[in-house]
């Protein structure tokens, strides 16, 4: 009776405390994580007793290494930095007279040559005027010869005017002798009057002819004048009309559009069929040019100095890489422009180089890396870069001991050129230094040199 009671006890019990399997599922769950996380520290130990083990059986072993010595040697000072591509030359292509654009003989994004036919302007109205013009000037040519004639012709009149004058001239002083002779004979009553009066007519009329000889003369000479303006009148408009056909012959070569320079063609901003405006502020094409191109970049300004001096002796030594990729490394550039102030803001001064660009790698407007290499300022402690350890503590290295012995020695790497770098501070010359095999190394293991010592290059 007793027992059933405690059973009907516990009964109630558990129905009045629901939650108690509840706490017994959570303590096997915990006790099964912390089964779990005992077994990896017991699994965590053992590899790592294993691989102590296996580092202290290597620390005994010879390790295979190839090894390379620490040289004096004094390495090109490389800047790098960012640079922008631009053309060499940047061609607005404008009409320089109107019209309707007949032909266009190129596509967009061409690669042109200088003096290349780009378009062609309606030529006929230029022809029509041009025709014009040079009738203009057959017909002055035509006036000029027409006054020359005239001028001959009264240069010849003025001649004989002025042989009548000599003529009558001549026979007024014979005239004026004879008058003198009567009235001498009229004296002496040779003569009488009657004749001596017609003596003097006859004076007075050859002084007559003379005056009129005279006039005939300068008549003559005035028409001469004349003649002579008339022709330096046909000449001027000669001059004028000739000018015109001149300036006329220039438009209508200007409805031929060439090419000035080498270069690639932009996109066309006024298409065929179209009436361009002389000298219109939209360009019908803009040419770049590409074959040289410039890159333009920036240096820190304490590199000034060198760069100048490497600039002037021509040490200088400008490259470019297309996305940073070092197989299209494009070298052969040339510094032909150093900016006349520092950027304040930023310290650095702009340069200019410029590249043949025969392969057309580089592209207006395109970003770029841009090495500039200097001459070394003096020498310096010089190792293979892939002797070079990268930890948590830094830069260190393998430095082989003369009994075949390694220890890992911090350095300081002052900067690096190609497949070297250059120590600062941990390292003296003739080191021997691991450049391969570094991974199975630690300090005081045993190496074996299984290659000859590599060489370090300037």
């Amino acid at each position: 009776m007793r027992i059933e009671k405690n059973l009907d006890l516990d009964k109630n019990l558990s129905l009045r405390n629901p939650s108690k399997p509840r706490y017994l599922l959570i303590g096997s769950i915990a006790a099964i994580i912390a089964l779990i996380i005992f077994l990896c520290i017991q699994g965590y130990n053992q590899i790592n007793k294993a691989d102590q083990e296996k580092k202290a059986k290597q620390a005994g072993e010879a390790v295979p290494v190839t090894v390379a010595t620490a040289k004096i040697a004094t390495l090109p000072l490389e800047i790098r930095n960012i640079g922008n591509v631009e053309a060499f030359s940047v061609v607005n292509v404008i009409a320089q007279v109107g019209g309707q654009l007949t032909n266009v003989y190129f596509k967009q994004g061409q690669y042109i040559k200088k003096g290349e036919l780009l378009f062609q302007i309606d030529p006929r109205p230029y022809e029509a005027q041009l025709a014009q013009a040079e009738a203009n000037v057959a017909r002055d040519k035509s006036q000029i010869n027409s006054a020359i004639a005239n001028l001959d012709k009264d240069m010849a009149a003025v001649r004989q005017a002025q042989a009548n004058l000599q003529k009558d001239l001549a026979s007024q002083q014979y005239a004026d002798i004879e008058v003198q002779r009567y009235l001498n004979l009229v004296k002496e009553g040779a003569v009488s009057h009657e004749q001596s009066d017609q003596m003097k007519t006859n004076a007075q009329t050859a002084q007559a002819t003379v005056n009129s000889d005279k006039a005939a003369v300068e008549n003559a000479q005035a028409i001469i004048d004349s003649d002579k303006a008339a022709i330096l009148t046909a000449r001027a408009n000669l001059k004028a009309d000739q000018a015109a056909a001149d300036n006329l012959r220039i438009q209508l070569g200007f409805t031929k559009i060439h090419s000035p320079v080498d270069g690639v063609t932009g996109a066309l901003n006024v298409y065929q069929g179209n009436v361009v405006r002389a000298n219109d502020i939209t360009p019908l094409v803009t040419i770049n040019q590409i074959q040289p191109i410039y890159l333009t970049f920036s240096v820190p300004e304490i590199y000034l100095p060198a760069v100048r001096n490497s600039m002037n002796e021509g040490t200088i030594i400008v490259s470019a890489r297309v996305d940073g990729d070092k197989k299209d490394a494009i070298a052969g550039g040339t510094l032909t422009f150093i900016d006349n102030a520092v950027d304040k803001t930023t310290g650095t001064i702009r340069l200019r180089a410029t590249f043949p660009n025969d392969n057309k790698l580089l592209w207006p407007g395109e970003f770029t890396d841009v090495v500039v290499t200097l001459p070394g300022a003096k020498p310096q402690i010089v190792i293979p870069t892939a002797a070079i350890v990268n930890d948590q503590q830094g830069q260190s290295v393998f430095v082989v001991r003369p009994d075949n012995t390694v220890d890992l020695a911090p350095v300081t790497v002052d900067r690096t050129h190609g497949d070297n770098s250059i120590i600062s501070e941990g390292l003296k010359e003739g080191d021997v230094v691991v450049v391969d095999g570094q991974l199975k190394l630690l300090a005081g293991s045993s190496v074996s040199i299984t290659q000859s010592p590599v060489e370090v290059k300037n």
